[in-house]
């Protein structure tokens, strides 16, 4: 149900019977004991120094793992649902919350974006773009503008799961996933399709693959391969070891 990468060679994905793995992408084995969750998990995130997982499951704990030694450190029971979005600030400090306690967004039944009670986000990494899904649509909200604007996906009848880098939103719904420019808002790429529902997907730091988990399976592609086969899309190295396309 979940998946992110931990640095550029390693891969952690969370299944719907509560187990949390970790594999080395390169021979595929397993490294580690299970992070046994209480139920299957929904969510999951790595810090930015790499130091600590933290995953979201269906019985409303998040919990923060170490992720050398895949050890329980805190549990926060706090939720009455299943948690299916977790996040770490980037000083790796705040788990949860603001530093003072403020709710800046609300997607629930009673928020301005989404009537849907679960909405998915995707934040930029300077922190000031915040990607909004739901069924059929994202919503692009520019908190150093104070502006929002939406566009229509792929598909409009099933949940989505989106992921992001400086340049790239990856979007899945049912068994597809499209590719969309963060800049332009428009789609970059053919349909991607799978012989699955894709539950998550989530892109390498350095942006140059995009995973997917679909069914029993997760699924590494590598970017440049999917933007060539776009006749208006090249995907280029840029500095800080990124990528980008035009």
């Amino acid at each position: 149900y979940a998946v992110t990468f931990m640095g550029e060679s390693h891969i952690i994905g969370g299944y719907y019977r509560g187990g949390t793995r970790q594999w080395k992408i390169e021979d595929r084995w397993q490294e580690g004991p299970i992070m046994r969750a209480s139920g299957s998990v929904y969510s999951i995130v790595i810090s930015q120094n790499g130091k600590w997982v933290m995953t979201g499951d269906c019985r409303g704990k998040a919990t923060v793992w170490n992720a050398t030694t895949h050890e329980k450190v805190h549990e926060l029971t706090e939720h009455s649902s299943s948690v299916f979005g977790v996040d770490i600030s980037s000083d790796c400090f705040c788990v949860y919350s603001t530093h003072n306690g403020d709710v800046l967004f609300d997607s629930g039944q009673n928020g301005s974006v989404s009537s849907s009670p679960v909405a998915l986000l995707a934040w930029s990494s300077d922190g000031q773009q915040l990607f909004v899904t739901k069924k059929g649509k994202i919503t692009h909200l520019d908190l150093s503008k104070s502006l929002a604007s939406e566009w229509s996906i792929h598909d409009n009848q099933h949940r989505v799961s989106i992921a992001s880098t400086d340049r790239f939103i990856a979007c899945a719904a049912g068994s597809s996933v499209s590719l969309w420019d963060c800049v332009s808002c428009k789609q970059i790429s053919p349909i991607i399709t799978h012989n699955a529902e894709v539950k998550c997907v989530t892109f390498l730091p350095s942006g140059q693959y995009l995973t997917c988990g679909n069914g029993w399976n997760i699924t590494i592609r590598d970017l440049r391969e999917i933007l060539a086969f776009s006749p208006t899309v090249s995907a280029h190295r840029i500095p800080n070891n990124q990528y980008a396309a035009q």
